[in-house]
């Protein structure tokens, strides 16, 4: 079994990067960088796997009850536990900005919709606007 020490360690390097992650993403969506946001979302998850599998190491260690016992540990776990929450914090300010996108974008595409033909507006079941084209416009004498 691994020693419990990697295993903190690990989990804080895990976390580590997944901070640098997340703050990469929040500059992406300021520049609305698709591209780098698919890039950074597949890295994402790919350390939120790892840190998911060390956790899991961790609860089943032998060793468990010591992180709480010795101060060493307990001082990584603390760390690891700040680092987490920052991570949820920045994650949170990531998620608000997606939002603001969406209804950005939102936003835009009625714009576009009404602009594209206006006499032809209507509205569907949910209140956003469509463009319905009406029987009859395209015939020619």
């Amino acid at each position: 079994m691994t020693n419990i020490t990697i295993l903190l360690d690990t989990q804080h390097q895990t976390l580590t990067q997944l901070k640098a992650l997340i703050i990469e993403e929040k500059e992406a969506l300021l520049k609305q960088d698709a591209d780098k946001l698919l890039t950074l979302a597949k890295d994402k998850m790919q350390r939120m796997s790892l840190l998911k599998a060390t956790d899991e190491k961790l609860a089943a260690h032998p060793e468990h009850d010591q992180l709480t016992l010795q101060p060493a540990f307990a001082q990584k776990v603390e760390a690891a536990k700040a680092l987490l929450g920052e991570c949820k914090h920045i994650n949170a300010q990531n998620a608000s900005l997606i939002e603001h996108n969406i209804a950005t974008i939102n936003r835009l595409a009625q714009a576009l919709q009404t602009s594209r033909n206006a006499t032809s507006l209507t509205y569907n079941d949910k209140g956003k606007t469509s463009t319905i084209s009406t029987l009859g416009n395209d015939f020619t004498a």
